[in-house]
C-alpha cells in the first residue's frame, strides 16, 4: 500500500471523458476521506501510475493514447502496480472483456449508478477491505 498523505488514501482516476471525470470527482470529494487524481490518458497513465503510490485505481477502457486493456495488463504485470486494486469501469459485456483477454476481477459497468462506484470504493479502502 501508498504512504498516506494527511492519513488519506490516493485513488487514481483514468478516464477520459470529462462529464464522467467530473461526476466521480465530485463523488470522491464529498467523503474527504480520500486524495484522488484524474488522468485522461492511457499512455500518461502508464508513465506516471507506477511511480504515484495508488491504493485504487479506477480504469476506463477506451482511452486515447493507449487502450485500457493495455493499461491493465502494463499494470498487473509491473511491480510497484501488481497488487493494487483496478476498478475497470466499461461499457462492454463480460464476454467481451474476455474476448480481449481482460480478467478483472473488479468491474463497474456502464452506465453506473455513483451509488455502487462509492460502495465498491468504501470495501476496496476500508482497512478491512479487500487486499
Amino acid at each position: 500500500m501508498a504512504a498516506l498523505v494527511d492519513g488519506r488514501k490516493l485513488i487514481v482516476v483514468v478516464e477520459d471523458d470529462p462529464n464522467l471525470t467530473a461526476m466521480i470527482s465530485e463523488a470522491l470529494s464529498l467523503f474527504g476521506q480520500w486524495r484522488f487524481h484524474m488522468l485522461a490518458d492511457g499512455q500518461m497513465a502508464k508513465n506516471e501510475l507506477p511511480s504515484m503510490g495508488a491504493d485504487l485505481i479506477l480504469l476506463d477502457l477506451g482511452l486515447p493514447g493507449l487502450d485500457g486493456v493495455s493499461l491493465f495488463k502494463i499494470l498487473r504485470g509491473h511491480s510497484k502496480t501488481r497488487h493494487t486494486p483496478i476498478v475497470v469501469i466499461t461499457g462492454y459485456p463480460d464476454w467481451e472483456l474476455h474476448r480481449m483477454g481482460l480478467q478483472t476481477g473488479f468491474r463497474l459497468q456502464k452506465p453506473f449508478d455513483i451509488q455502487e462506484l462509492l460502495g465498491i470504493v468504501q470495501a476496496l479502502l476500508s482497512d478491512e477491505g479487500v487486499s
